[in-house]
């Protein structure tokens, strides 16, 4: 008994001082299995790639693929390996004059996913192709280039397609104005930033800059937050919905918008790559609302739909914050990382891969849920 009881004093010392030392002090073993799931979920996607090099067939969803081998670090899926090569082959033949890396559909969506891809690799032979790719994303935004102004619902957002009428864009959503910001932001460490692009002189604007700017407004108009959104569904929870009008998770019992969590994190990881503060009120309206429906087991608002995509999101969205621990609407605290990685390594498969038994948005792949929970896995690893 007094082994026992002296045992219980030290546990409970060791873990005072693991909670004063905060996260330092995470699990190690942790981590290990982490890393371990991510070499089981490369194997896996390894195995599965097409002799084209590709995944699926599909420009995009084998540019997550490129991502998240490099990403991890590991020597057998470094730009130098086979699996990489060859895709990265695939990913380049999709080059088209335009600047963009696109099949027939979903040019921007494609862009921005090949470029990060291209930027991930960070092989100099796709210096230009970078370059060109990010000329494309600039030029894609919906703005005064296709006669839109500010007021417009589109304004400074990207879509899936251009309007066939020729003039804006088509269906501009807040998916699609994530990847592209995400992108954009990432081109902006290996592109040579254009020269001024609003006037002359001290100050100007660049066209990254007006990039930025241009998307806050299209990403007010997506938030449920009333001293920012003029839209007259808008609500005050501060919480995300798919595009100005339209929620995936439905309406209110009121008439508004729902908010749902996979488009919240889009919101404020998009919001603080715009160079938003955090003590911005749309910034704290948005980190108040994921707070609020901490979960990790499921997408706040829609269950299952698009679980993964709302993993990858999150853990981009949270690195991007800088906050190690949520406190939820019942003042618990909790350590995002552990969470969503001891969740991760629950639900993976023997094979190695991931799934979702709710195949909207394409997570009846596994290819691309996989992708989605490797690069979850390493975004919530960074910096352990």
């Amino acid at each position: 008994m007094r082994w026992s009881a002296l045992v219980i004093c030290v546990g409970v010392f060791a873990g005072t001082v693991s909670f004063a030392l905060g996260e330092a002090r995470r699990d190690a073993s942790l981590l290990m299995e982490s890393k371990a799931a991510v070499r089981r979920g490369l194997r896996y996607l390894e195995g599965s790639q097409k002799e084209n090099g590709s995944w699926q067939g599909h420009p995009a969803i084998t540019s997550l693929v490129v991502t998240a081998m490099v990403g991890s670090e590991q020597e057998d899926f470094g730009p130098g390996s086979h699996a990489v090569g060859s895709a990265l082959d695939y990913i380049r033949s999709f080059a088209k004059p335009d600047g963009g890396m696109y099949d027939r559909f979903y040019a921007g969506y494609s862009t921005s996913l090949c470029a990060m891809a291209l930027v991930e690799a960070g092989l100099p032979e796709d210096e230009e192709l970078i370059a060109r790719a990010r000329a494309f994303l600039l030029d894609r935004q919906a703005d005064e280039g296709e006669g839109l102004a500010r007021d417009s619902l589109e304004y400074g957002g990207w879509g899936y397609e251009r309007d066939p009428s020729g003039g804006g864009m088509h269906r501009a959503d807040l998916s699609n104005t994530q990847f592209a910001i995400e992108a954009i932001r990432n081109l902006e460490q290996v592109a040579e930033e254009d020269a001024a692009a609003a006037g002359t002189g001290q100050g100007a604007q660049t066209r990254t800059e007006l990039a930025y700017d241009r998307a806050l407004a299209f990403l007010e108009r997506c938030q449920n937050l009333k001293a920012t959104n003029d839209q007259p569904w808008a609500s005050n929870d501060g919480g995300f919905v798919y595009r100005p009008g339209e929620s995936m998770a439905g309406q209110t019992p009121e008439g508004g918008l729902r908010s749902y969590g996979g488009m919240t994190y889009a919101g404020l990881k998009s919001m603080v790559y715009a160079r938003l503060a955090k003590d911005d009120p749309r910034v704290v309206a948005a980190y108040g609302w994921v707070s609020r429906h901490w979960s990790v087991t499921e997408n706040p608002g829609l269950g299952r739909q698009g679980l993964y995509y709302y993993y990858l999101t999150m853990a981009r969205a949270l690195n991007a914050y800088g906050e190690e621990t949520i406190v939820d609407a019942d003042g618990a605290a909790h350590d995002w990382r552990s969470e969503l990685v001891a969740q991760l390594l629950k639900v993976q498969r023997a094979d190695g891969s991931w799934f979702n038994e709710n195949g909207r948005w394409m997570e009846q792949v596994p290819e691309l849920v996989t992708a989605y929970a490797v690069l979850s896995l390493e975004h919530a690893t960074h910096g352990w």
